[in-house]
């Protein structure tokens, strides 16, 4: 059931603001305005208590000037009873102020808590969902520094909204006090904070764009460091260390640079909260004490005005706050907005029944796949292998391939994750267990220990802390070597025992008598089963039913391992180089 706002009815045994969300929602990201709108819709409830306890707190301290001016009229008039009954209704005024300050802040730093958890949902969710695309589409430093930077910056604005809502109130209620105690005063102050206002608003649209280029520079400088921890080996493998660090360092001047401009205009905003407040309190001050003077007006309506042009003053700065924590928080959105906005490379269909049984076609190599068969393929451009790998995979130009007599397009993205299984050269490993590491869908055929001697990696969890299954891996499998890894993630992939698997180079960092109990042992567990093996090591061409050698990127030729040696030259250059 849902209520008047769309929104799906709370159930009563559970808070409102509970987080992490079971379903944070589909957010609507056809523009800023509209993405912001659905955010604070999300969560009415926190923002309309927040609301409410913001209005009580500035209320109590509009009127408090009042309050205190009539108390010290009495004292002028040396009216006791006056001071006593206003130094009581002050005291209460404050202790309710104070409690409503407290609610008013329990609910804002709730908001920002319940947007920001709700964000970081949905843009996992989003990564999640484009799964293997998404490093093809976004770098993992924009989505790291969108997840935490850019987030915080959107939550962050619905943190004022109830000091914002508060601030209004009270100075339209406070101008109202003004105006009808003394309208010069009350109009100078009126027409005063509203000019000083528009004297601030030429600043935002500049300070938007600094901030925008700054978090541009900060993404670029994000991605270069992510990029270089994930390849650092190859850059000391070939030396390039002195080249990463001036690039570095050029990128962080940048971003550098980008700050100070920022700041500065940050600076100058900041400046003029001071200031155009400070010569507004002069001319109520200026004003009413020639009125005092003049007998117009008694000493203690003067204080109370001089009170009220203070007060006025925090709703400003609340209003300068509020443009700066729109400014930043429309920036930061846009940037959520387009990741959210990222597709993945292929539209998938909606059939569910892919015949794995059947032929599959590369419409770009002329590669032809049979069922069941064990297929090794050799390529003189390993770029070009990778992206046949990835096609193959339905990650790229999955209309050009092709099971049955339907492109891997008509299917739903589901059926085929189902139904293929790629690995590719570098395949990710997160921290945990073992057992959480082999907590994926499989066929049930084989047991992980199966897929363990299959892949000849006994030996890693023997290596671990812990024991068997709860033996403990770092993330990215930092503590393993090269060898290692890709050994633990082929049992992976074979405890899998999906109908189609696709291994890129499986084992080009393991020794020859590994790699020949690898190819012996993954020969015979996938019997049955249609498996293609992108590699150049003769121990599993000769293992292979079928051998496809790929020449600038097409099917040149095929046979066995022993028939393309004696047949082909430029297979025989590729699989026995450096032999």
């Amino acid at each position: 059931m849902e209520n008047i706002f769309g929104l799906r009815r709370r159930d009563p045994r559970t808070p409102f603001d509970h987080v992490p969300f079971h379903d944070p929602g589909n957010p609507n990201i056809s523009s800023v305005p509209a993405f912001l709108f659905w955010i604070g819709r999300s969560q009415w409830w926190i923002i309309t208590t927040g609301t409410f306890f913001g209005v009580i707190a500035f209320s109590c301290l509009a009127i408090m000037p009042g309050f205190l001016g009539k108390g010290i009229q009495a004292i002028s008039d040396h009216n006791q009873a006056g001071v006593n009954k206003w130094a009581f209704t002050i005291m209460c005024l404050g202790a309710i102020q104070a409690l409503a300050g407290v609610m008013r802040h329990r609910r804002a730093l709730g908001g920002w808590v319940v947007a920001a958890t709700r964000l970081q949902q949905i843009i996992t969710r989003k990564a999640a969902s484009l799964g293997a695309d998404l490093p093809r589409l976004v770098s993992t430093g924009e989505v790291v520094s969108v997840n935490s930077n850019d987030v915080e910056r959107v939550a962050r604005a619905f943190d004022l909204i109830p000091r914002l809502s508060g601030a209004i109130i009270s100075f339209i209620f406070v101008s109202v006090i003004l105006i009808r105690s003394s309208p010069t005063i009350g109009w100078l102050v009126v027409l005063g904070v509203p000019l000083m206002s528009l004297g601030i608003a030429p600043i935002i649209k500049p300070l938007q764009a600094r901030e925008a280029y700054q978090r541009k520079k900060l993404s670029d400088a994000s991605n270069l460091a992510a990029d270089t921890v994930a390849g650092l080996r190859v850059l000391r493998g070939i030396g390039g260390e002195e080249a990463f660090i001036a690039r570095f360092k050029s990128a962080s001047q940048e971003v550098r640079a980008a700050a100070v401009r920022t700041a500065r205009m940050r600076s100058f905003l900041e400046g003029l909260q001071v200031i155009l407040p400070g010569a507004l309190i002069l001319g109520v001050i200026y004003i009413g004490g020639n009125l005092v003077v003049q007998g117009n007006l008694k000493i203690g309506a003067l204080l109370s005005f001089y009170g009220y042009s203070a007060f006025l003053v925090l709703p400003l700065k609340v209003l300068t706050e509020s443009a700066q924590r729109i400014t930043s928080a429309s920036v930061s959105a846009r940037r959520v907005i387009n990741l959210l906005s990222i597709n993945t490379v292929n539209h998938w269909g909606t059939n569910e029944s892919p015949d794995t049984g059947a032929i599959i076609k590369d419409g770009i190599s002329g590669l032809t796949i049979l069922p069941r068969e064990f297929l090794a393929i050799v390529s003189d451009d390993p770029q070009l292998a990778d992206e046949l790998c990835d096609r193959l995979g339905g990650f790229v130009d999955a209309d050009q391939v092709y099971l049955g007599q339907l492109p891997l397009t008509t299917f739903s993205r589901s059926s085929i994750r189902r139904a293929i299984y790629s690995q590719e050269k570098d395949p990710a490993i997160l921290s945990g267990t073992i057992g959480s590491i082999f907590s994926v869908i499989s066929s049930g055929r084989l047991s992980v220990d199966d897929a363990i001697q299959a892949a000849s990696a006994q030996d890693i969890l023997d290596s671990l802390e812990g024991e068997g299954m709860e033996a403990e891996v770092v993330e990215r499998g930092r503590t393993l070597s090269g060898g290692q890894r890709q050994r633990l993630s082929l049992a992976r992939t074979l405890f899998v025992d999906p109908p189609i698997m696709v291994l890129d180079d499986p084992t080009s960092a393991v020794d020859a008598h590994t790699e020949a109990r690898i190819a012996s042992r993954i020969f015979e567990i996938r019997e049955g089963k249609t498996t293609v093996v992108f590699t150049n090591s003769p121990l599993i061409l000769d293992k292979a039913d079928r051998v496809v050698l790929l020449v600038n990127g097409a099917s040149e030729s095929e046979g066995s391992h022993t028939y393309l040696l004696e047949t082909s030259q430029a297979y025989r250059d590729l699989v026995t180089w450096g032999a």
